[in-house]
């Protein structure tokens, strides 16, 4: 019997494969995608005490500068502990390709 599934490990390059998002984002409201953030950080702050006095930002919409890529940024980090800039970043950008802001 013929194999049922046939494996291509050649990358498709059709122009409408390399415009498609490769994930599926949610679609949330600033408000919501900030109630996230402050989850996120709540979590890490379960993890390093350093981070209890961060708060998450406010989302605002910014330009994706592709198909699928992030339509909001935030504007700094109130209450970001010395050297946790990095730590913050992370998770940002995690939400950044989990979520699409909507008004």
């Amino acid at each position: 019997m013929p194999d049922m599934f046939v494996q291509n490990d050649q990358p498709s390059t059709t122009p409408s494969a390399l415009t498609q998002p490769l994930t599926i984002k949610r679609r949330a409201t600033a408000d919501e995608i900030q109630a996230d953030l402050q989850q996120r950080i709540e979590r890490l702050v379960a993890r390093d005490e350093r981070f209890r006095s961060c708060t998450a930002p406010r989302p605002r919409p910014s330009r994706a500068q592709r198909a699928g890529a992030p339509n909001w940024t935030v504007d700094g980090f109130p209450g970001l502990p010395s050297g946790g800039y990095g730590t913050l970043v992370k998770i940002v950008d995690q939400a950044r390709s989990e979520y699409e802001l909507i008004s």
